[in-house]
């Protein structure tokens, strides 16, 4: 089953509904992307797929330095984490496991790894023993936290 609306050309290796769902995750993270069966490090997730722009929007990944992916319908709803558990080729636009990932995990990126400045920066909640606490984007991060 597609993920992505129609109005969307078609990339390989998109998303697919038998191994991911949009879900509401609470009121503090909103949306996140729901993994539905098992993925091992190193694995292929899927395709990012959007529309190209020049502007930076809530669910935009940056791309090269003022060109944004907008992917309001799925990879804008990863959730970030400062240990996540995927990470984003954007030369590819592929996302790949970076560890072992179970059915009923939620999909996790770091944020500062592909924007240099978040659309909207926020403190950071996810509980990994290395959180920065604060999520701006890498431009924004300090030597110390860089360090850290």
């Amino acid at each position: 089953m597609r993920i992505y609306p129609n109005h969307l050309a078609q990339v390989a290796n998109e998303p697919r509904g038998e191994d991911f769902r949009v879900v509401n995750v609470d009121g503090e993270r909103g949306q996140g992307v729901l993994v539905l069966r098992e993925y091992r490090s190193g694995d292929v997730l899927f395709r990012m797929n959007g529309t190209l722009s020049r502007k930076m929007t809530l669910h935009s990944l940056q791309m090269a330095p003022g060109l944004h992916l907008d992917d309001p319908y799925f990879a804008g709803k990863v959730l970030h984490c400062c240990e996540p558990n995927s990470w984003l080729d954007v030369n590819t636009r592929l996302f790949h496991a970076v560890r072992d990932i179970a059915p009923g995990d939620l999909l996790t990126m770091d944020y500062d790894e592909t924007e240099d400045v978040l659309f909207r920066s926020f403190e950071c909640r996810c509980g990994a023993e290395g959180c920065r606490g604060l999520v701006a984007g890498r431009h924004a991060r300090t030597p110390a936290s860089v360090a850290g």
